[in-house]
């Protein structure tokens, strides 16, 4: 049995007369990274705001462990965010940044001595390059003691080797969290998910081989070949 278990069950979401979301089903465990694809505008980035409970929407049930949360982000230990653009305020050194995220010693410690946050400790956010300032970001996450984290679009414009720490990062955790990643490379999304999820026509679809992306015509047929 898994350690924790999130649900996003019978979700429905309107926008401008159109149905987005259609009676949507997704679960994740500890332990578990779960892959969500999808294309442009199908309500990937919706969904996720829905569970972490910041979207409001006229029907949803979010459970972790069985119990019912309104507003998972509101309780501490439940989940935590990634937006698709950054969240850290412009004005603030990363130093700063830290001491205001954190009370606690050992958590301000763990990423003011982590090697690649150091050098860069009295820098400000857009000083950072994309990958060093989505990897400070997943940082501070990870050290919140949150059961999940929803990842939207974590490998978007980083540089390549960035993509390989952050999968690292994520790969360090995965012993105590659960992770819901999408992300328009889904190349590594499949490559690193225990399980792919699709995103079409409203309702989640899982994938149990890539080739089905090439029958959903999410990807060419090129793609895996």
């Amino acid at each position: 049995m898994p350690e924790h278990k999130l649900e996003a069950d019978s979700i429905i979401y309107n926008i401008a007369n159109r149905q987005l979301l259609t009676d949507i089903y997704l679960s994740c465990e500890t332990g578990e990274i779960v892959g969500l694809l999808g294309r442009n505008g199908s309500g990937k980035s919706t969904l996720l705001r829905i569970i972490f409970g910041t979207q409001p929407t006229a029907n949803k049930h979010i459970r972790v462990n069985g119990t019912a949360y309104q507003a998972p982000y509101k309780h501490r230990n439940l989940v935590a965010y990634l937006p698709q653009h950054s969240f850290l305020p412009d004005n603030l050194r990363l130093h700063k940044i830290i001491e205001l995220y954190f009370q606690e010693p050992d958590k301000r410690k763990a990423i003011q001595e982590h090697e690649r946050t150091k050098p860069h400790l009295n820098k400000f956010p857009d000083e950072l390059s994309k990958g060093e300032l989505r990897y400070f970001e997943l940082l501070l996450l990870l050290q919140k003691d949150v059961k999940f984290l929803l990842l939207d679009e974590p490998f978007s414009g980083i540089e390549p080797i960035y993509t390989d720490r952050i999968l690292e990062l994520l790969e360090e955790h995965l012993s105590t969290k659960g992770f819901i990643i999408t992300d328009h490379n889904y190349s590594t999304v499949v490559r690193i998910s225990d399980r792919v999820v699709l995103l079409t026509d409203g309702a989640c679809r899982s994938i149990n081989n890539p080739e089905e992306l090439v029958e959903y015509g999410y990807v060419p047929a090129s793609a895996f070949s």
